[in-house]
C-alpha cells in the first residue's frame, strides 16, 4: 500500500517528499517475492531509504525500476546497486548514503518492490525520502 506523505521516523530532505510502501504478511512471517508496484507521479533525486518493522528480524528489500512504456520491472532493473534496505537483527534500518544506488526518479517511472529476503518480521514499512 504506498502513501506518499511524511513522518518524524522518516528522513525527509526540506522540500521533499517520502513513498512510502507497506508490506504486511497479515499476521505470519513475510514472505519473498514481489509484493507491488508504485506509479511515481513526481521527478526527484531519492535521499534515504529506511525500514521500520513491527518486530525483531531480518528482511531484505529490492526496489526494480522502469518506465511505464518499460513495464513490468525485472530484477534486471535494481535500483539499489547491490546495497538494498536490509534489517539485520532489528526492527529499523536507515540508509542515507545509498551507495551504489540508482536514485534519479522521473514522473511516470514504476517502482516494483522485491522482498529478497525475509525471516520474524511479520509487518515493514520502507519509505523512500525524495528531494524534489
Amino acid at each position: 500500500m504506498p502513501i506518499v506523505g511524511t513522518s518524524p521516523a522518516i528522513h525527509v530532505p526540506a522540500g521533499g517528499a517520502t513513498i512510502v510502501f507497506l508490506i504486511d504478511g497479515g499476521g505470519s512471517a513475510i514472505s519473498t517475492g514481489i509484493k507491488g508496484d508504485v506509479l511515481v507521479t513526481f521527478a526527484g533525486t531519492i535521499q534515504s531509504a529506511t525500514l521500520l518493522a513491527d518486530q525483531t528480524g531480518s528482511i531484505v528489500v529490492d526496489i526494480w525500476k522502469s518506465t511505464y512504456a518499460g513495464f513490468p520491472p525485472t530484477s534486471g532493473n535494481s535500483i539499489t546497486g547491490g546495497s538494498p534496505p536490509t534489517i539485520a537483527s532489528a526492527d529499523s534500518s536507515q540508509d542515507t548514503t545509498l551507495s551504489g544506488w540508482t536514485t534519479a526518479i522521473s514522473a511516470g517511472d514504476i517502482l516494483r518492490i522485491n522482498v529478497a529476503s525475509a525471516s520474524t518480521v511479520t509487518r515493514v514499512t520502507l519509505a523512500l525520502g525524495i528531494a524534489r
